[in-house]
């Protein structure tokens, strides 16, 4: 049959109503290509959104720190009185103290949790004569509100055996009580603390303490005396976990 508009020849698709060829739409694929635009399209839209989301959250941390302006509260040792201390017949040394701790907050925004841990050792107080624990005893827990300052008095116990020293040492140590001479001793403290800001404790599951070392050179023991304290020296180390950090300025950072 000769081809015409209604017979069209063998491989052609028959035209249309009306003799219209039905529209081609470019070959096999090209629609596939399409689709892979529009996918990498959404993947680059994502990454924008990501990438602008954690822009934000940095620059809103980042303000908030200048805000904040976080300061480590200050510790000191604003007393230190002997209320009991003897010889005993058989060598050992029987010792009371009570140490008042100044604690200053100078913050704006933060406040503070003192002394609430699930470790004893993390709120320890004592005294040490050549590395050797002379008496000990805990740091209470309270709170230090925004820009405020509290003394809290601690009572240290402890009985130094005869032996607990080196050969001589305790003799020494006698000998230097009965003529009044200065004994070197250092006082160890460890204050844990947390964070509240907004009435809201913050990194509830990270662990904050501030370990301050004082020594000094101390003299005048006696039950009811008040020691004559020199050569005093501090200091301060903050611990985050099981991180160590010395600091001396004002800030956590």
């Amino acid at each position: 049959m000769h081809p015409g508009p209604y017979n069209p020849p063998p491989g052609y698709a028959p035209p249309g109503p009306y003799g219209r060829n039905v529209p081609r739409y470019g070959h096999p694929g090209a629609g596939s290509r399409r689709g892979g635009c529009s996918c990498m399209k959404v993947y680059c839209c994502c990454c924008c959104c990501l990438f602008t989301t954690v822009l934000l959250l940095i620059g809103a941390l980042v303000a908030t720190f200048f805000i904040v302006d976080p300061k480590t509260p200050k510790f000191t040792m604003d007393g230190f009185e002997s209320k009991s201390f003897k010889i005993n017949d058989d060598g050992s040394i029987s010792s009371q103290f009570q140490v008042a701790v100044k604690l200053e907050n100078p913050n704006k925004h933060l406040e503070f949790i003192v002394g609430e841990t699930k470790n004893p050792a993390d709120k320890a107080i004592g005294i040490m004569y050549q590395n050797v624990q002379v008496c000990s005893g805990s740091i209470p827990n309270f709170s230090l509100t925004k820009t405020s300052t509290k003394t809290v008095n601690m009572d240290l116990n402890g009985e130094l055996k005869k032996d607990s020293l080196g050969d001589g040492s305790s003799d020494s140590l006698a000998d230097k009580l009965k003529k009044d001479d200065k004994i070197p001793l250092l006082l160890t403290t460890m204050i844990p603390i947390k964070l509240k800001l907004a009435g809201k404790e913050l990194f509830s599951n990270v662990r904050f303490v501030v370990g301050v070392n004082t020594t000094m050179n101390v003299k005048n023991f006696g039950e009811g005396k008040k020691l004559d304290v020199s050569d005093k020296k501090i200091e301060t180390a903050f611990y985050i976990n099981k991180a160590y950090h010395k600091f001396s300025g004002d800030s956590f950072f």
